[in-house]
């Protein structure tokens, strides 16, 4: 883990330059794999339903491939997290968008791509 503690907000600038150097592509990678490719909001979601016994339709019943890499402090506000395997989850496009708050007219949905349909 290198990350210094005490680091300053970053700007736009500093988080692009980030998310273009190989240190994250290497992490992006390394957190993908550890989470199957595999949306972990949309896991969640079908384990909450498994436990309340809620039968869920369509496509709320599969697990969406994870795509994106979301660090769940934001980046510019805890650079120090920046590489923190604890503070990364994989998360498909749609699910990442709800995150930040990106729904409707405002952004292009991407089609969720499946991996599987998850049997608990």
């Amino acid at each position: 883990m290198s990350f210094y503690l005490g680091e300053k907000m970053w700007t736009d600038k500093q988080a692009k330059r980030f998310y273009n150097s190989k240190e994250w592509k290497a992490k992006r990678v390394e957190i993908l794999t550890r989470d199957n490719f595999e949306c972990q909001d949309c896991r969640t979601r079908l384990k909450e339903a498994s436990k309340k016994g809620i039968q869920l339709r369509g496509k709320d019943r599969y697990i969406a491939r994870g795509v994106e890499v979301h660090h769940i402090k934001d980046l510019k506000e805890y650079p120090q997290l920046r590489l923190d395997d604890d503070n990364l989850i994989s998360l498909c496009t749609f699910c990442h968008n709800l995150r930040h708050g990106r729904t409707g007219k405002s952004f292009n949905q991407v089609k969720k791509e499946y991996i599987s349909e998850e049997k608990w």
